[in-house]
Formats: C-alpha cells, sequence, structure tokens
C-alpha cells in the first residue's frame, strides 16, 4: 500500500495523467505543501499558464518567435533554408 505523501508526490510529478482532473492535482499539491509545513491561499493563485493562451494568441506568439529567429540567425550570419522557423 502506497503511503498517501508518495501516492500525493506521485500525482504531482505526473501532470499527463491527471491533468483532466485539475482538482485532483490541487488537492495533491496542497497535500505535499502541508507536509512541508507550507500553506495555500488558493485566492492568490492565478490561472494556469497552459490555460491562458488561446489558439489565436498562440498562433501571433508562433510568427513573432519565427522572426525572432530569423532576426538572429541573419544577425549571426546564419543560411536558413525556407523551412527553418
Amino acid at each position: 500500500m502506497h503511503i498517501p505523501i508518495d501516492q500525493a508526490r506521485h500525482i504531482v510529478t505526473h501532470p499527463q495523467i491527471y491533468a483532466s482532473h485539475p482538482s485532483v492535482l490541487a488537492i495533491n499539491w496542497e497535500k505535499l505543501k502541508n507536509a512541508r509545513g507550507q500553506t495555500v491561499d488558493y485566492d492568490r493563485i492565478g490561472t494556469p499558464a497552459y490555460l491562458i493562451v488561446t489558439p489565436d494568441r498562440a498562433s501571433a506568439q508562433v510568427i513573432r518567435i519565427q522572426a525572432k529567429v530569423r532576426d538572429y540567425a541573419q544577425t549571426k550570419g546564419y543560411d536558413l533554408p525556407p523551412s527553418a522557423a
């Protein structure tokens, strides 16, 4: 049988498995924090970053990143093929 803290550690360190249940992640993250003597103030925690980006904003970010990569490559003298960044 798993010790509850080990189970909480497993859940928190494998978010790909438990991502569809954010409350399970939050509860087990709080268990780990409490085990360290720390508290959790849910009113001060913002929305997770992975939930903030919308498809429109993501595509704008990709375009901006590609332009920066091309600018950087040009200043360094790299000859990038059209398909790169």
